[in-house]
């Protein structure tokens, strides 16, 4: 969709989790993959370990001070989808919770406060946990205090190590102060002497480093969502509805145990290919039009990023194969640069360059891709080298209004020790492998 390292993993380990790519030649679509791994509970899938050891990266890249993340997720039709930050440090599912991080204390340096429980909302909603030695083994904190207790926590940290830091990138959209800014102010306002500090890219930095075990649930969402990519081409054929197409592949998500879609599923077909983020998927799809489909699924938090474009009735006209060859050789060749230490600007521009040469640069007009992992637009470091453990997608595109067509290609990408390698390999690029996975029964 266009838009510290955690764990030190040895680069053998990384070999045997990731594996060697797959090869699928043209004449292997459609093909069954493997049945889907067991369900796993989100809860189950990392240990507080996990978590500690992040705290404990963040703990020392300050040095000093203190600070304050907020949980601010957000309620969606799936339920409530905890913050990322705050996920990827603690674990933790609850809205309105807190994390404290105090490097300098002697003892305690970090704190879990929670939202005071309430038994009548609880009726509904269920039973919270209280406070004791289950719940702390649970989160793997030894301090955990109800919310009431942040501001004189922070204000007596403050007291020992007199600066707060600002850890979280600052959200645009909102217009009021950010939650710990606010906080630091009224604490600098009874405490002289403090003073605030800005790190906003050290999480972004950790999280765009992946271990193992969360490359492993990264993949988990990838084969899901292909899973319902493939449920969904028996909706796409002349007379469907572009709606129908979405529909089928969230219901297969869902049943394979992805809680949500990682975004809003993109489903566009004839003009509707062409709109970036067409939102509607509510086009009755025609014979010589091209289907554009930016949909993937959410497993344990964690996104996948998938985009396929098909032809409707099941054969590419000359000039949809000319401009998606284009689209594809680009992706290829971008693709074939990746490795660590090349910078994701640097690829951007090998990609870009493919499609401007061939006359078409006006009509590409996003960026290659993104970070993809908690969030499918995921904090990453931009402005540094790649690095093995590191997801980026690939999606060139090229949009022609005028002609109702528009074309992109996208896919999650591993980056190695040696190279790449792509997560989603379990749906077809080739035009041709393409045409062939639709005769197998999506036109009607």
């Amino acid at each position: 969709m266009n838009r510290i390292p955690v764990a030190h993993f040895t680069l053998a380990l990384l070999t045997i989790i990731v594996g060697m790519p797959r090869v699928r030649g043209s004449d292997d679509y459609p093909a069954s993959d493997p049945p889907l791994p067991k369900l796993i509970e989100p809860a189950q899938t990392e240990e507080p370990s996990v978590y500690r050891e992040r705290r404990q990266a963040l703990l020392k890249e300050m040095g000093e001070g203190v600070a304050v993340i907020f949980a601010q997720g957000k309620e969606d039709n799936s339920g409530y989808r905890q913050s990322s930050d705050f996920f990827y440090l603690t674990g933790v599912n609850e809205d309105g919770a807190a994390l404290v991080l105090a490097p300098k204390e002697r003892t305690y340096r970090e704190f879990l406060l929670l939202p005071s429980r309430d038994p009548e909302a609880e009726r509904w909603t269920g039973e919270r946990e209280s406070i004791g030695g289950q719940l702390r083994q649970k989160y793997g904190f030894e301090k955990i205090y109800r919310m009431g207790r942040l501001e004189g926590l922070v204000t007596m940290l403050c007291a020992h190590s007199p600066v707060c830091w600002q850890l979280a990138l600052a959200n645009n959209e909102l217009k009021e102060q950010p939650m710990d800014l606010d906080l630091y102010g009224k604490i600098g306002k009874n405490l002289a002497g403090v003073s605030t500090r800005a790190n906003p890219y050290a999480i972004a930095r950790m999280r765009s480093r992946h271990s193992p075990d969360e490359i492993a649930l990264m993949e988990r969402a990838v084969r899901i969502s292909e899973a319902g990519f493939r449920a969904a081409l028996a909706e796409i054929h002349p007379g469907g509805f572009e709606g129908a197409v979405a529909a089928e592949a969230e219901r297969v998500w869902k049943k394979a145990g992805a809680r949500r879609p990682a975004y809003e599923s993109i489903v566009g077909s004839g003009p509707n290919s062409t709109i970036l983020h067409y939102p509607r998927a509510e086009r009755i799809m025609r014979d010589g039009d091209l289907l554009l489909m930016d949909m993937a699924a959410e497993y344990a938090h964690y996104a996948a990023d998938i985009t396929r474009t098909v032809p409707v009735n099941g054969k590419f006209s000359p000039e949809q194969r000319k401009i998606y060859e284009l689209v594809l050789n680009a992706q290829t060749e971008a693709f074939n640069h990746l490795k660590p230490g090349v910078y994701h600007e640097d690829i951007d521009a090998i990609a870009r360059k493919v499609i401007t040469d061939a006359g078409y640069g006006d009509y590409f007009i996003h960026g290659l891709g993104h970070f993809v992992g908690l969030d499918v637009h995921d904090a990453g470091a931009y402005h540094e080298p790649l690095e093995a453990g590191m997801v980026i997608t690939l999606e060139p595109g090229i949009y022609i209004p005028e002609k109702e067509l528009g074309v992109r290609i996208e896919d999650d990408v591993l980056i190695t020790p040696t190279g790449a390698k792509f997560l989603s390999d379990g749906l077809p690029r080739d035009p041709d492998a393409i045409e062939k996975w639709m005769a197998s029964g999506a036109v009607k």
